[in-house]
């Protein structure tokens, strides 16, 4: 009789242990992953096409312009981006962007009847209002957002973005620049084109 006992004991004993192992057996584990790469996304949040008007006068803006870019990047170190301006002329697209007497400049150039190059180079150089017609030149008042410098050797801005989400605002003064406005700059809009970007070109 304490046989049987004990051989049933070892019995119960053996059956809950395969029953631990089942109810072990019954759960399983898989991991689910991927990748992200880095990534840096720029958009501007104004309108692509900004406008003024000016006085016939004096070539000043009614009121100042202002555009602003948004950089959404997941990058962990601090990234350069470079903030930068082309118009048109007769050559093409050309570098708008330029300092003139320690301060940041932008040229605008006619639309309706591009200017020389020649031009172009002459207002930056701040000759007479003759020597550079349908190109008109505007401060930059300043760049915020993120820190940032001008590179007069490149012509642009460098901006140091960090990770997460940056507004960057451009603010363009509505003061001509002196001698870049005069009577024979023909009448129609006139443009600059402002880019933010990656790419040191």
């Amino acid at each position: 009789m304490n046989f049987c006992k004990k051989i049933l004991t070892a019995f119960f004993v053996l059956i809950m242990g395969i029953g631990v192992a089942f109810a072990d057996g019954k759960q399983a584990s898989a991991d689910l992953s991927f990748y992200l790469p880095s990534y840096t996304y720029i958009t501007p949040t104004t309108s692509p096409v900004l406008t003024a008007n000016i006085t016939d006068k004096t070539g000043n803006m009614h009121s100042p312009m202002m555009t602003r870019f948004r950089v959404i990047t997941n990058n962990d170190k601090e990234q350069t981006l470079y903030l930068k301006a082309n118009v048109l002329t007769e050559n093409g697209y050309e570098e708008a962007m330029f300092s003139q007497g320690g301060q940041v400049y932008i040229a605008f150039t006619n639309l309706r009847k591009p200017p020389k190059s020649q031009a172009l180079a002459n207002c930056k150089m701040g000759a007479m209002p003759n020597d550079s017609p349908g190109v008109v030149a505007y401060p930059v008042t300043s760049v915020t957002g993120a820190k940032n410098k001008f590179i007069p050797g490149k012509n642009k801005y460098e901006l140091y973005i960090k990770n997460g989400t940056t507004d960057v605002t451009v603010n363009v003064g509505s003061n001509v620049l002196k001698n870049s406005f005069g009577g024979n700059d023909p009448r129609g809009f006139y443009q600059a084109v402002l880019s933010l970007t990656e790419a040191d070109i």
